[in-house]
């Protein structure tokens, strides 16, 4: 590793920086090694998987304004790992003239209140909602919401929730309670929503504007956090279709700079299901992981041709895959077990992140490709669970919509 930017060592070709040195970070340098492309990683102390494959990778604290500001100034192209990044500094650097890739503008759709406040001013579908910032009114507008809502809310830190953190579901009884003692950033209010189905579709946006986007998929969820992710979406092609069209319509809202992912509840509707915006990230994302091996330009290959503004790749996808998140237990370390999963699954296409195993959090992904959607998600959770020394993904057949395709 270089102990700062001016010891990287002399590169020829584009130079992508990278902030924040994770799993995203990891596979995207993966991906720009047979593109001819440069990485430069500034990863946090105590950041773990791009640094094993990173060679020139800077340790520093991402939120040192100078340290941020001198790796930018080192790149050709500034992208990013995570959003926790200093947004005051990045607009300096967009002043200069350094490519932000994505933008603040587009970043700041990361804070849950200001997306939820956007979108519905430009008609993109999304959840009723109410936003809570501080103010005298909010423990009576907390109780309100939730009685006119079935006497449930569900409760949104706007910024810094991942994986099911930052979210609760509470009564009528508990919410104002909750409010009344919360110290952290807004609250989003929305109701408890009786979904048919989770989806997301990925997109990549260039400057220029070219936009592609991928297949939908189903994203399955476990506590908050996406478990699995099943190719193709268990919907008809005229949903697929809507949702597609969201997906691409905020691609184009947020001005989006490299891939996003855009997160969608199906939900009944009487003239048939209603198609409406979750959340978003403005980065290459857990949902289309997958896209490394069942597309033909993967989700980290597409993000770094977005963001240095050349051609966008194909995204056409193979007929089925499946994804299954491998979780920490805090006990077992998937790296001793990898010979076990390829013996139970030889099929599967295991990535793991150089993560130590603690509970809750990923440390990989297993991809299987197969001739159905059914089969590649029993084979997936197979090499998945023996990785994680569980038993935890669900083995049946996706959730779907009725009459809808396979």
């Amino acid at each position: 590793m270089t102990a700062a930017p001016d010891q990287a060592p002399a590169v020829t070709g584009p130079v992508v920086g990278i902030v924040g040195g994770g799993q995203l970070a990891r596979m995207l340098a993966e991906a720009a090694t047979p593109m001819g492309i440069h990485v430069r990683v500034l990863a946090g102390p105590a950041d773990e998987g791009a640094g094993d494959v990173v060679p020139d990778t800077v340790v520093a604290d991402v939120g040192d304004a100078d340290a941020l500001r001198a790796f930018a100034r080192s790149v050709d192209v500034l992208t990013f790992d995570h959003e926790n990044v200093d947004h005051d500094v990045l607009l300096g650097l967009e002043a200069e003239g350094v490519a932000v890739r994505p933008s603040v503008a587009t970043l700041r759709y990361s804070d849950k209140a200001h997306q939820r406040r956007r979108f519905a001013e430009a008609g993109i579908p999304v959840p009723e909602f109410v936003v809570l910032d501080g103010g005298p009114d909010d423990v009576a507008a907390a109780e309100a919401f939730a009685a006119a809502h079935g006497g449930v809310a569900v409760v949104k830190a706007s910024r810094g929730g991942y994986d099911g953190r930052g979210v609760w579901m509470l009564a009528e009884d508990e919410v104002g309670a909750f409010v009344r003692d919360w110290t952290g950033a807004p609250l989003v209010l929305e109701p408890r929503l009786d979904l048919v189905v989770e989806l997301a579709v990925l997109a990549a946006r260039r400057p220029s504007g070219e936009v592609a986007a991928w297949p939908v998929v189903e994203t399955v969820q476990v506590d908050g956090m996406c478990d699995e992710v099943l190719l193709p979406a268990p919907v008809d092609d005229g949903l697929a279709a809507r949702a597609r069209a969201v997906g691409e319509r905020v691609a184009q809202e947020v001005g989006a700079t490299g891939v996003i992912a855009v997160e969608l509840f199906v939900v009944p509707g009487d003239d048939g299901p209603l198609v409406m915006v979750n959340e978003i990230a403005p980065r290459v994302h857990n949902s289309g992981h997958m896209t490394i091996e069942a597309s033909t330009t993967s989700q980290f290959a597409q993000h770094l041709r977005a963001v240095l503004d050349w051609p966008l790749g194909p995204t056409d996808c193979v007929e089925a895959a499946a994804m299954a998140n491998v979780v920490g237990d805090g006990e077992h370390d998937p790296r001793d077990r990898q010979p076990a999963a390829l013996a139970a699954e030889p099929g599967a296409h295991v990535h793991l992140y150089g993560k130590a195993p603690r509970p809750g959090r990923k440390i990989g992904h297993v991809t299987v490709v197969a001739d159905d959607v059914g089969a590649a998600r029993r084979r997936a959770a197979v090499a998945a669970d023996v990785l994680a020394g569980s038993g935890s993904h669900p083995t049946g057949t996706p959730s779907g919509l009725e009459g809808s395709a396979p």
